[in-house]
């Protein structure tokens, strides 16, 4: 597809890099495929194969495409690991990659020329710099790309939440099928723009962040999420810089921008072409949603703009989406039905459960709720999500065990729960998160949102968790909240989080308020909410 785009549309923008401060990298088409064709002579020289595994880890995000295409088009399959979330030991980190290169049988390391000094010395991995396979003379004996088509693609790692990460295996064939599936539903335009700071190793920043935009052939704008880390400004000025149509967050980052919305109405940022504010990949909370469009209404921004979403790296990302520009659509729900019977029955009590959909199954996917047994269940019933697709996961990377209980029937098993109302989506938490309460199923994200509106709370650090205590026969509900505050504030926020709580008919057996970066987080900067439990069932504080 590169190089097709290379001979029809040679001097069209493709891709914009951000390299530091304002500059950014520009390519043409043909300078993309040029681009990957160095990488992947750099590759070729350095005795990479057709069918070698490649484990990559670059931080530098213009290098990373480059090598992604150029492993492609010689037949490489790329494996991505990103940094993680608050790493202290960078050489420790990179140390243990030998252990996950040989569990998946990668034949090299690729790293950024930043990590390379903390490469491992010993000759069992050859590392390769990413910078100096991108600066390598081009070659001309070279293997076609069209030759690898109905081989593997990429091996995406799951984000970790749930434990060790599993190597999902992805072909090409199903990967070109699903961004057209998601095409249908997600319509685009020649002049569309994206902008993207997701992590490449990261299933909704490779696809979702550059081959949705690859595929549809405009231009993609990518950062590193170290831009964003260090000024999560970065994003607005970049969405307004090229009039951005299209891009994806996590909610937690959607309220990080929130304290930051003064600064860029004062800067004059225009977000009026933003109409795709797709968000995910984490439990979306409706006053979050009101609270962005509001703050942001002055830079032009649309509350229809928000694209509530649903997907999973097994279903190789995308499972349902909303229809473009639609008032994004609320349940208010009974919070005590919901907790004692999976039920989800409308109120319009003023502290009703605010319930988001993230729309209906895309093209060739099918999305049914089943209970324990596995039977089907009616409309508004709360139960494990299941998947059917024509593009899910050819499985897990030699994990036949695994795999054989993810796909039950040709019917991916989610982990996660959730209901169907007028033919949409709604998901309520993971199966293995929701806390047992006395009875009662207690969801953590909505604990978790209540918490995160109350003054000194830190952004993005609050995880509600369930405990089991033998004694008592149930769980204990647990509320961590990193915080800056100390002292009698503290004893002021404990108040204010009990009030806030129980004003909405909620409460938690204990409160435990931790310092800045305390909770542990993947790589995407998920909540590892049952690493959290463990840590606090062994009696350690975050």
């Amino acid at each position: 597809m590169l190089e097709a785009r290379a001979d029809s549309r040679a001097e069209a923008t493709a891709l914009r890099c951000r390299a530091s401060g304002d500059d950014w990298r520009e390519y043409t088409w043909a300078g993309y495929w040029q681009g990957a064709r160095r990488a992947a002579a750099g590759l070729w020289a350095r005795g990479v194969r057709p069918g070698d595994h490649l484990l990559m880890l670059v931080t530098d995000v213009e290098s990373a495409v480059l090598t992604l295409f150029g492993a492609w088009s010689i037949g490489a399959v790329p494996i991505q690991v990103g940094l993680p979330f608050r790493l202290t030991d960078v050489a420790g980190f990179i140390a243990q990659l030998e252990d996950t290169a040989a569990r998946l049988d990668a034949r090299a390391l690729v790293l950024s020329a930043a990590l390379a000094p903390f490469a491992p010395t010993s000759a069992g991995l050859p590392v390769h710099v990413a910078e100096e396979l991108t600066a390598s003379e081009p070659a001309q004996d070279l293997p076609h790309p069209d030759s690898f088509a109905g081989e593997t693609a990429l091996i995406q790692l799951t984000s970790g939440s749930t434990g060790k990460p599993r190597g999902v295996v992805l072909t090409h064939e199903r990967l070109v099928r699903h961004l057209a599936c998601m095409s249908r539903v997600l319509p685009s335009r020649e002049d569309s723009m994206a902008v993207s700071w997701l992590p490449l190793h990261h299933d909704m920043g490779l696809i979702g962040g550059l081959l949705f935009p690859f595929y549809n052939g405009f231009t993609a704008h990518m950062m590193s999420p170290l831009d964003f880390r260090g000024r999560p400004l970065v994003w607005l000025e970049a969405m307004a810089r090229f009039k951005a149509t299209i891009c994806a967050a996590p909610p937690s980052a959607y309220a990080m921008l929130l304290r930051l919305a003064p600064k860029a109405i004062a800067a004059g940022y225009d977000l009026s072409a933003w109409e795709c504010a797709m968000v995910g990949a984490e439990p979306i909370s409706a006053p979050l949603l009101r609270r962005f469009a509001d703050a942001f209404a002055p830079t032009g921004f649309r509350a229809e703009a928000f694209f509530p979403v649903y997907g999973l790296a097994e279903a190789t990302v995308a499972v349902s989406f909303p229809r473009l520009l639609a008032p994004t659509r609320v349940l208010r729900v009974d919070r005590a039905t919901l907790e004692r019977e999976g039920a989800a029955t409308p109120s319009d009590e003023p502290h009703a459960l605010e319930l988001v959909a993230v729309g209906r199954p895309i093209p060739e996917t099918e999305v049914r709720i089943v209970d324990a047994t596995g039977e089907p269940l009616p409309e508004r019933r709360v139960g494990e999500i299941r998947v059917c697709a024509s593009t899910l996961m050819q499985g897990y990377y030699k994990d036949p065990a695994a795999t054989e209980e993810a796909l039950a029937e040709g019917w991916l098993r989610t982990g996660d729960l959730g209901f169907v109302d007028r033919g949409e989506l709604f998901v309520t938490g993971r199966c293995k998160d929701i806390i047992i309460r006395g009875g009662l199923n207690l969801i953590p994200s909505v604990i978790e949102d209540i918490a995160a509106e109350v003054e000194g709370v830190r952004a993005g650090g609050v995880a509600a968790v369930g405990v089991r205590e033998p004694e008592l026969e149930t769980e204990v509900a647990y509320l961590v909240v990193e915080t800056r505050l100390e002292g009698q504030e503290q004893k002021d926020l404990r108040a204010r989080l009990d009030a806030a709580l129980q004003l909405r008919g909620v409460t938690v057996d204990r409160i435990a308020l931790v310092a800045p970066g305390s909770l542990p987080k993947t790589t995407s900067g998920k909540l590892r909410r049952r690493e959290i439990a463990a840590m606090l069932a062994r009696g350690e504080v975050p």
